[in-house]
């Protein structure tokens, strides 16, 4: 099964700390916060098995924000989704790198006891992971010299 990436602020996906004032069974409100839906529906993207485009991904979602920085993110089995009882569908990223938009799935008819237990289930089995302001800087360069980023992405590097 493939693994699915969800950026997130990594410090709220720390799996120590909140287990000392959380009854049995809940999640700590924090990742919540990650995991914003629009219309019931939360953007991920589907990586490779040898997890080869973890860091394009990162770099294709780093690009539309209005500055480079350090990037978290979390990696969970798409196997989750069964359990929670949650739907993948394709449907094409909006970030300038082309080829990434394909990696792009939407998690559909999402209520807030699924949302919940997603959080729990990522928090239990995934791994969360950052990718340094300096790797992405490289990655951006690297990528419109390839021709995978237009040339206005360069801008996003910080001088």
């Amino acid at each position: 099964m493939p693994l699915f990436l969800r950026n997130v602020r990594e410090n709220r996906w720390y799996k120590t700390g909140a287990a000392l004032w959380l009854a049995q069974g809940d999640v700590p409100a924090d990742p919540l916060g990650d995991l914003a839906t629009t219309e019931n529906r939360l953007s991920v993207w589907e990586v490779a098995i040898d997890r080869s485009n973890v860091e394009r991904i990162v770099r294709a979602l780093a690009v539309t924000r209005q500055k480079i920085a350090d990037m978290g993110y979390v990696l969970f089995d798409s196997s989750l989704l069964a359990t929670a009882g949650i739907d993948a569908v394709a449907e094409n990223g909006e970030t300038p790198d082309e080829g990434a938009n394909n990696w792009h799935r939407d998690l559909i008819d999402l209520s807030g006891n699924k949302l919940v237990i997603l959080t729990k289930l990522i928090l239990e089995n995934g791994e969360s992971g950052t990718v340094l302001k300096k790797r992405l800087e490289q990655l951006v360069t690297d990528g419109v010299e390839q021709k995978e980023l237009p040339e206005k992405c360069r801008s996003k590097i910080s001088k």
